[in-house]
């Protein structure tokens, strides 16, 4: 009998050894939103080069002038002031095709109607809206409500709004509404503005419900933008 109990003594000890220890779960940094944007606020005007693209859903459009309205872009950015784009949208009631460079305080288009360069008023530009600083910068230092929406290993979804004043210099236009969504993808390494959506109506022309989504990509790529000739 004793043989018996020293045997199962040594069984049971032998199987708390054996017996796999669960590894404690980490627990998540708690991020600091505010800290979050400004961080990346700061990523983004130190960037020398990026490329875009702007896409509207549910009806509505950026205006580059009086008549002419952008509703899809895709072009790159070197700081701090040059810019090329293509662009579709609508010049008055026609649909147009075009191009636009800008440098410095100089701009040019393609003709929609024969493709050639001409000379255009600084003014119609998208720089301000893509600059890191006056634009994009502005969406991040200017939001409101920012709470964290999602995060992964890849990066942050940062949701607030943002009172539709705050575009009026980015647009050149008189703003319509009180505020617009803003969903924001910040990239977890590098901080960089990685994708913007901004739900609601900027512009008097606009439908209610307008969605603007920029996706950003291409961070300090070599990229070179020079008059056209």
């Amino acid at each position: 009998m004793r043989l018996i109990l020293v045997f199962a003594v040594l069984v049971l000890a032998a199987c708390e050894r054996a017996a796999p220890t669960a590894d404690p779960v980490p627990t998540p940094t708690p991020v600091n939103v505010a800290d979050l944007l400004e961080r990346s606020g700061d990523a983004m005007g130190e960037l020398e080069t990026f490329h875009f693209r702007l896409e509207h859903n549910r009806g509505g459009g950026t205006p580059l002038a009086e008549t002419l309205i952008v509703t899809e872009a895709e072009g790159d950015v070197v700081s701090p002031d040059r810019i090329s784009v293509d662009f579709t949208g609508t010049l008055g009631s026609f649909a147009v095709r075009s191009s636009l460079v800008t440098i410095g305080e100089d701009s040019y288009m393609t003709n929609p109607l024969n493709g050639a360069w001409e000379e255009v008023p600084a003014e119609v530009s998208p720089l301000a809206f893509f600059d890191p600083r006056s634009g994009i910068g502005a969406m991040m230092a200017q939001m409101r409500n920012p709470s964290l929406a999602s995060q992964s290993e890849s990066a942050f979804r940062v949701d607030g709004d943002l009172r539709v004043g705050a575009l009026e210099p980015i647009l050149g236009t008189a703003a319509a509404g009180d505020a617009v969504q803003l969903k924001l993808t910040i990239g977890a390494d590098t901080l960089f503005l990685e994708r913007a959506v901004i739900e609601g109506r900027v512009t008097a022309s606009e439908a209610d419900g307008v969605v603007r989504t920029i996706i950003l990509s291409g961070f300090n790529e070599p990229v070179s933008i020079e008059p056209p000739r």
